[in-house]
């Protein structure tokens, strides 16, 4: 069987879904799923995402210097999915999609009051990545709700981890398996 080479990424699912907040300098706030998004190194900790050029997310991360990554969970799902709409720069996916903004403590951007957890980072870098920018940025704080840890990783059984699979299907995740390595 032949399969398309420019849909190779929908062989690799699920993938990990986040929300990525961030803000311009006017103070007007963003929120955009993701689901290229991925850790890149331990010391320091770094996360990336694959940005389209010109989006919201990468212009206001390059001006006011952070971004912050929400997990998407079952229970805000539907929200954290729609914010993906199309609005000017000026206009807010939160209000649009009924999504709740909260102060962060080290970064400018907001956090994602519905989510368990918030993963606040400053801009480290970004560079070209074909179409795409991938966009990085340095973990300089974590809140998070107590029931979103068990066995000091994120509480899956009980959260429900949001994957993307393709175009409009996502997959929730609750069971782990452990397996020798």
């Amino acid at each position: 069987m032949d399969f398309n080479k420019n849909d190779y990424y929908k062989l690799i699912a699920p993938r990990p879904t986040v929300c990525i907040s961030t803000v311009d300098d006017e103070g007007n706030s963003n929120l955009s799923p993701y689901s290229f998004a991925t850790p890149i190194s331990f010391s320091p900790p770094l996360f990336s995402v694959s940005v389209g050029s010109g989006k919201d997310t990468i212009l206001n991360a390059r001006e006011t210097e952070g971004f912050v990554v929400a997990p998407l969970t079952e229970e805000w799902m539907e929200e954290g999915i729609k914010s993906e709409i199309s609005l000017s720069r000026a206009e807010s996916e939160f209000e649009e999609v009924g999504l709740t903004e909260r102060k962060s403590e080290k970064v400018k951007a907001p956090s994602v009051k519905e989510s368990p957890v918030n993963i606040e980072c400053k801009y480290w870098d970004e560079f070209k990545a074909g179409d795409h920018l991938l966009l990085m940025g340095e973990v300089v704080h974590i809140s998070i709700r107590e029931d979103a840890v068990g066995n000091r990783r994120i509480n899956l059984e009980s959260l429900g981890a949001v994957g993307h699979v393709a175009g409009e299907e996502f997959c929730i995740s609750k069971e782990v398996v452990k397996l020798g390595r």
